[in-house]
């Protein structure tokens, strides 16, 4: 394969408007925290409270030994309270930083890669991009205001948004966070209620987020989660290509109607600096037509794979601007 071959590969796989995939990488180069950071952040705030406790010991240890977050909380039966303690402290390192984002957008007139991308694809009739991502963070709202773009994410208001579900069928950015929102909360009658930008978690109100681990099969199968996610499903049913943006490929409940769909032929790419091993082997043996672009080990150079054939091209493309490069 020659770097023209691949570029035209890339080229036809997105010329339909994709289904988008967001995952944590896309929002780790803007100072928002990885996996890693919110791990040792738990520990350092909740350990003190719960040390003594099972599930949060083996939890400990697990971070202790190296563990990513979803595999350290992954067969751990939480109590409700370390659970609910994990959503606030959860909410409150990643809202610090968000608004730490919130204010060099607001402040420095910086933009974002992603604001190109969405824009290049906004282009096309009738003007709809539907977006999935499993991030709590608001990177594509700003990206979407960067690029004026209308953004829908299910719910209805001003200031006290209620969920509605609605959706629009074209002149805006469909975005559904299936695991919840800095913007989301449920009070103590399980109520929920969306209210923006609050820098502080309000009293009697908890973060209506689905943490990593196990608890967040069960969590994502009810109340606003659940009808989230089967508007994922019949957006991902109507999809024409897949474009995933640091997504690591841990959530089945996403995944399954996904993998359904690339089995079938549909295309799909995957743009990471580090292609997870679990996503190697689920492309490699459920993709018709697929392609990941990934950081070579020279950084200074990209790996592609497509449909199993490795080529190292010269250049950075597994960036948001890199391959904004090859399809713009």
């Amino acid at each position: 394969m020659d770097q023209d071959a691949i570029f035209k590969a890339i080229q036809s796989s997105v010329s339909n408007t994709p289904l988008i995939l967001v995952g944590s990488g896309a929002s780790a180069p803007h100072g928002l925290p990885s996996m890693d950071v919110l791990g040792r952040h738990l520990v350092h705030q909740l350990g003190g409270k719960y040390q003594g406790t099972p599930c949060w010991d083996i939890f400990e240890e697990n971070i202790a030994d190296g563990q990513d977050l979803e595999t350290a909380l992954t067969g751990i039966e939480l109590t409700t309270e370390v659970l609910e303690d994990i959503r606030c402290e959860t909410w409150n390192l990643i809202s610090a930083r968000d608004l730490e984002l919130f204010g060099q957008l607001l402040f420095s007139h910086k933009t974002l890669p992603l604001t190109q991308l969405l824009k290049k694809f906004y282009q096309a009739h009738p003007r709809r991009i539907d977006v999935i991502t499993t991030n709590y963070d608001r990177l594509i709202e700003y990206a979407c205001d960067l690029a004026e773009i209308p953004v829908t994410v299910g719910f209805n208001g001003q200031y006290l948004k209620r969920f509605s579900g609605n959706f629009s069928n074209k002149d805006a950015v469909n975005l559904l966070k299936v695991h919840g929102s800095l913007d989301v909360f449920r009070d103590t009658h399980g109520g929920v209620v969306s209210a923006s930008m609050l820098s502080e978690l309000p009293p009697g109100l908890v973060p209506e987020i689905i943490t990593p681990g196990s608890s967040k099969y069960a969590a994502i199968l009810h109340g606003t989660p659940r009808e989230l996610l089967l508007a994922a499903d019949e957006r991902i049913k109507q999809a024409r290509a897949f474009l995933c943006i640091g997504y690591g490929f841990n959530d089945s409940q996403i995944q399954e109607g996904i993998l359904t769909r690339i089995r079938a032929g549909v295309p799909i790419i995957s743009i990471t600096k580090k292609v997870s091993d679990l996503a190697a082997h689920l492309l490699a043996n459920n993709a018709q037509n697929y392609l990941t672009i990934q950081q070579a080990s020279d950084p200074d150079k990209t790996e592609v794979c497509m449909n199993r054939f490795i080529e190292v091209l010269d250049g950075v493309f597994w960036t948001i601007d890199g391959f904004m490069n090859i399809i713009d």
